[in-house]
């Protein structure tokens, strides 16, 4: 059975720019993880195997074909993303800077990936990409 990785989290981000993994997920994500820019106002914690299609898909693209170009901006936003001897994730400042995190971050699953986004912008874009559904109601009744 694969590891299906869901759920939303709120965790706290110290002055250094770490946080913790949801516990209740982090076995889940296994090792070797890296951390990118989203494809809207995120950041995306990618898996080793996620990290797998990503290399088997692009790696085989010719460089002027229009979708490897796309990613480009995606790939140089990447980094490796390990923890200290306390369990903490340090997020790199540019992408901290990129999305506007400071204090607080919320972690969504996404089956094979885990989402961090600012908790006000997660819900609007929440919001925005399910308009028939009452999303305000979900607010502050997360997992973590």
């Amino acid at each position: 059975m694969r590891n299906f990785i869901g759920g939303t989290y709120k965790y706290q981000i110290d002055a250094k720019g770490r946080v913790r993994i949801p516990a209740k997920i982090k076995n889940l994500l296994g090792s070797n993880l890296m951390i990118g820019i989203g494809d809207q106002e995120n950041l995306v914690i990618y898996t080793e195997d996620m990290m797998d299609q990503l290399y088997d898909k692009y790696s085989k693209m010719e460089v002027s074909d229009p979708e490897y170009k796309k990613q480009r901006y995606k790939f140089g936003l990447m980094f490796y993303f390990t923890p200290d001897t306390q369990d903490r994730y340090q997020i790199p400042q540019i992408l901290r800077e990129k999305i506007g995190l400071k204090s607080e971050a919320l972690f969504v699953g996404m089956a094979n990936k885990l989402e961090i986004w600012r908790e006000d912008v997660y819900y609007k874009t929440l919001a925005e990409d399910n308009p028939d559904k009452e999303i305000s109601s979900i607010k502050g009744k997360l997992n973590g």
